[in-house]
């Protein structure tokens, strides 16, 4: 007789299913900055589609860090808005299984596989993840924001890989 439990969280489908080759203790971690070349709101939003995009062909999974829950259930619109041709399959707070998950400050259960931060503030358990990557644009208190969390990565031995993008 087999007996199955419930799932505790939307990703335990997720990542039940990713092949050996992720398994989060495999390779050394990376941190990538992506820098814009705007102080925009919907040009930083129009990137990070675009990197979703790109994750999403690539098979991972992906926790999205912003600084609030308005914010995150804000762009889980914009993702249901996109073209139909290219949605993207996500989740907010993983009420259901999806491969792109969508958050506010506090991340329950990681994905440990690709975070992007747009929280100003370090993510404290950026560790678990394979990938961090976090994306700036040119106001002020980003630019001042990511220049601390980019020391903090130092701090941790890690070498933070900057692209600048539109420059």
């Amino acid at each position: 007789m087999t007996s199955t439990t419930p799932l505790n969280n939307a990703h335990d489908t997720a990542h039940n299913n990713l092949p050996d080759a992720r398994n989060p203790t495999r390779a050394p971690q990376d941190v990538l900055f992506y820098v814009l070349n705007s102080t925009d709101t919907p040009a930083r939003e129009a990137f990070l589609s675009k990197l979703l995009k790109k994750i999403n062909r690539e098979k991972r999974l992906c926790d999205v860090r912003f600084d609030s829950d308005d914010n995150a259930l804000r762009y889980d619109l914009t993702l249901w808005n996109i073209e139909p041709h290219s949605f993207i399959a996500h989740s907010v707070q993983a009420q259901t299984p999806a491969p792109i998950q969508l958050y506010g400050a506090h991340i329950g259960q990681p994905c440990k596989d690709v975070l992007i931060n747009l929280h100003p503030e370090l993510f404290s358990a950026f560790g678990v993840y394979q990938r961090t990557i976090e994306i700036l644009d040119q106001s002020d208190y980003l630019i001042k924001m990511g220049r601390e969390r980019y020391k903090a990565y130092k701090q941790q031995g890690l070498e933070p890989t900057v692209h600048k993008i539109g420059f």
